[in-house]
C-alpha cells in the first residue's frame, strides 16, 4: 500500500482508543513513572505520551495557514522538487510549499499566551550571571561516562543543521555584574535576538522568530541553505560530488584565502565540527562514487541529488537509533527509538517481510506517509531550549595513534577551537583517523548542574565578541517567553516541583542553592536549571523533563518530512540508495574511511558509547579517558 500525505492544515484529534490508552497510562504514572515500567508496557506508555503531546502541544504561531504558501506547480522549469531536496527547504510539503523552509519561523510547543515577552526586569531576574556563576559554572569535571567525546561533536553537527536565530544589530541587554564579578566591561552586553517583522496582535505580546536554517533534517551543515551555496560547495566536482582538497594523502575540507574553513554551515567552529563535516562530506563523495559505479548514466546533477537524500536520511537514522539510544541508555528508550525506524516488530522482521502495515506503529515511520498532525512542520523555541547542552563540552581532549594507541598530547578546549581547530594534526601529526579514535576514548562532561566549562564562560568569538554562554543560555529562553521549569511541566502534563528539596531529589546541598539563587520562589527556577537539577531516569544522560520534548519532536522530523515519511523508496533514492542507508550506521561511515578504526570499534555496539582502547592508550590514566 503506497503511503500518503495528509494535508498539512489537516487538524488532528486522537482515536478513541488512544483517547483510552492516554487515560489508562495517566493513571498508571500517578504510581508508577514509564521509566520503571516493564519494557514493552512502558513503550506503549511512550506511545500515549506522543499521541497526547501531539493532540496538545502543537502550535502554529502564524495567523493562518496561507503563510506557508498554497498548493500549485511552483514556477521551476523541470520537476526535480518532486523527488529532490531543495537547499532552500522549498517544497517538502507540496500543498504548503514554504513550510520548514529557510526564514520561516519557530513554532512552539505551548500555547502562546504563555510565552509572553517579559519586562527587562523580569528577564534579569535572577540575574542571569549570577545563575551562570553560582550554578551552572564548572568547579570540576563532572564526566559522562556512558558517551564517548563523539557524542559531544555529533549533536552539535546536528543541531547547526536545524535552527539558528538571528540577532539584533540594534537592541542589547545589559546584564548587571554580580559584585565581585571580574568580567571584562562593566556589564555583560547580550544582543537581543531580532523578532520576526510582527503580523497580529498576538506577535506584539508574544514576538515569534525566524529560523536562519531549514527547519529539515536536510544537512544543510554541509550542503549550504541556499542553492547558490549548495553550487559553491559543489564548484566543479565531477560525479556528483562536493569539493574537498588533498594534503599528504588525507582528505580536507577545503579553505578560504584566510584559511577558514569553505562548508555549510560554520558558526563556533572546533575540531569536533571539523571532523564531523569532513566525514559526512567524504561519506556523501562515497555515496556519489557508488552511484555512478551502478548507474554509469547518470547525470552528475542526478548523482547529487540522490547522495543528498541518502546522506540526509543517514543521519537521520543514525541520530535516532543510534546516538539517542546512547544518551538515554534505557531499555524502553532503546526499544522505542528503533521502533521510530523500523516498527515495533523490529529490524530482522522489516528486512524479511518489508511494511506489514501503512502505519508507524508495526513497520516504522519511514514510509509511513507524511503528516503534520494539526500545524505546519516547524521546529519549535521548546525544542531548542532543551538542546543546551553545553556541558558536554570537556576542559581537555587527549589525543592518542590509533594504531598504536601512543599517547600524542593532551590540548585544552581553546587550544583546539576557532582557527585552531586543526592544531593537533598540524602541530602533533595526527590523522583524521587518530582524531576518531582519541574521540572514541574520552568522555564528554555530564548534562548536570555546575559543569559548563569555563572556556565557554569565558568565550572570545573571531568576530570580537566576550560573552559567558551560560550566562546567555539563561537569558535566552527567558527572552523568547520560554516557560520557567514548573510552568513547563504542567503545560507539558507533569507534575510540578513542590519544593526545592523535591526538585533536587532529597539533596539538601542543592536545595540550599537553588533556594538561594531563586529566593526561596521555586516557580521562578529557569527550565535550564530545573532540568540539570532534577534526578534521571536510570541510564538517563538528560532530564525526563526535556525527554518530553524529544518524545514530539523526534518523531516530528521524521513524520513531517515528505522525502522521508513519503518517498520512501528506490525510485527516489534508487535501489543503491535504500541499501546504503537501511544497512548502514555510524560504525559502518568510520571504518568505511578510517579502516585501522575496526580493530578499536570490534566490540562496540554503539560508536557513541566509549570504545575499547588500543596499545598504550590502556596504560593511559587521565581524568579524560575511560580508564
Amino acid at each position: 500500500m503506497a503511503p500518503t500525505t495528509k494535508p498539512s492544515s489537516a487538524p488532528y484529534d486522537p482515536s478513541f482508543t488512544d483517547k483510552v490508552l492516554i487515560l489508562v497510562f495517566k493513571g498508571v504514572n500517578w504510581l508508577i513513572p514509564w521509566h520503571k515500567l516493564p519494557t514493552y508496557i512502558g513503550v506503549a506508555n511512550l506511545d500515549a505520551y506522543r499521541k497526547e503531546l501531539r493532540h496538545k502541544n502543537l502550535h502554529d504561531v502564524y495567523p493562518g495557514p496561507d503563510y506557508q504558501g498554497k498548493s500549485g506547480c511552483p514556477h521551476m522549469e523541470t520537476t526535480e522538487y518532486l523527488s529532490t531536496r531543495n537547499s532552500d527547504g522549498l517544497y517538502n510539503a507540496l500543498d504548503r510549499p514554504k513550510m520548514g523552509c529557510l526564514g520561516m519561523r519557530f513554532g512552539r510547543n505551548v500555547p502562546r499566551e504563555f510565552t509572553k515577552k517579559p519586562t527587562v526586569e523580569e528577564m534579569l531576574t535572577p540575574n542571569p550571571r549570577l545563575v551562570s556563576r553560582s550554578l551552572l559554572a564548572r568547579d570540576t569535571f563532572k564526566p559522562a561516562t556512558i558517551l564517548n567525546l563523539l557524542a559531544a561533536a555529533w549533536i552539535q553537527f546536528q543541531v547547526h543543521d536545524w535552527f539558528m536565530h538571528n540577532n539584533s544589530e540594534s537592541e542589547n541587554y545589559n546584564v548587571p555584574l554580580p559584585q565581585g564579578d571580574n568580567w571584562s566591561s562593566s556589564s555583560m552586553k547580550i544582543e537581543a535576538t531580532l523578532a520576526d517583522t510582527p503580523l497580529d496582535k498576538k506577535d506584539q505580546e508574544a514576538p515569534a522568530y525566524a529560523n536562519k536554517n531549514t527547519h529539515w533534517w536536510d544537512g544543510s551543515q554541509i550542503y549550504g541553505n541556499t542553492e547558490a551555496k549548495t553550487k559553491e560547495l559543489r564548484g566543479n566536482a565531477k560525479n556528483g560530488k562536493l569539493l574537498v582538497d588533498v594534503e599528504n594523502m588525507e582528505t580536507f575540507l577545503p579553505r578560504d584565502e584566510n584559511g577558514i574553513p569553505v562548508t555549510g554551515f560554520l558558526a563556533n567552529w572546533w575540531i569536533g565540527l571539523e571532523m564531523m563535516h569532513t566525514l559526512f562530506v567524504l561519506e556523501h563523495n562515497a555515496i556519489c562514487d557508488e552511484l555512478t559505479l551502478h548507474n554509469p548514466d547518470w547525470t552528475s546533477e542526478q548523482l547529487f541529488d540522490t547522495a543528498r537524500l541518502v546522506n540526509c536520511a543517514l543521519m537521520a537514522k543514525i541520530h535516532t537509533v543510534e546516538w539517542t539510544p546512547a544518551i538515554l541508555a534505557h531499555p524502553t528508550l532503546d526499544v522505542a527509538m528503533h521502533a521510530q525506524w523500523w516498527g515495533i516488530l523490529g529490524e530482522k522482521l522489516y528486512k524479511m517481510l518489508g511494511r506489514v502495515s501503512s502505519g508507524e506503529e508495526l513497520s516504522g515511520i519511514p514510509g509511513s506517509g507524511a503528516e503534520q498532525h494539526g500545524a505546519p512542520y516547524s521546529l519549535t523555541e521548546e525544542f531548542v531550549s532543551v538542546y543546551r547542552l553545553h556541558s558536554l563540552i570537556p576542559d581537555d581532549i587527549a589525543f592518542f595513534t590509533a594504531e598504536t594507541g601512543a599517547h600524542k598530547k593532551t590540548y585544552s578546549i581553546a587550544d583546539v577551537a576557532f582557527e585552531n581547530a586543526r592544531k593537533p594534526m598540524q602541530d602533533s601529526k595526527l590523522k583524521f583517523e587518530d582524531l576518531f579514535y582519541s574521540f572514541g576514548i574520552n568522555y564528554p562532561g555530564a548534562v548536570t548542574l555546575n559543569n559548563t566549562p569555563h572556556f565557554l564562560r569565558d568565550l572570545h568569538t573571531p568576530e570580537g565578541r566576550h560573552i559567558d554562554l551560560a550566562t546567555v543560555d539563561i537569558l535566552r529562553d527567558r527572552e523568547r517567553g520560554v516557560p520557567r521549569y514548573n510552568q513547563f511541566r504542567r503545560l507539558f502534563h507533569l507534575k510540578p516541583a513542590t519544593s526545592f528539596l523535591n526538585l533536587a531529589g532529597g539533596n539538601k546541598t542543592v536545595a540550599e542553592k537553588l533556594g538561594k539563587i531563586y529566593d526561596d520562589d521555586i516557580e521562578k527556577v529557569d527550565l535550564l536549571v530545573g532540568c540539570l537539577s532534577e534526578p534521571l531516569p536510570k541510564g538517563f544522560g538528560f532530564s525526563d523533563t526535556a525527554f518530553r520534548v524529544f518524545i514530539l519532536m523526534a518523531s516530528r522530523r521524521l513524520k513531517s518530512d515528505r522525502f522521508i515519511a513519503t518517498e520512501w523508496n528506490e525510485d527516489v533514492y534508487s535501489k543503491v540508495g535504500m541499501k546504503w542507508v537501511q544497512d548502514g550506521g555510524f560504525k559502518d561511515i568510520l571504518e568505511r574511511h578510517f579502516p585501522v578504526l575496526k580493530a578499536p570499534l570490534k566490540g562496540v555496539k554503539n560508536p557513541f558509547a566509549p570504545w575499547d582502547k588500543v596499545g598504550s592508550s590502556a596504560e593511559y590514566k587521565g581524568k579524560e579517558t575511560n580508564a
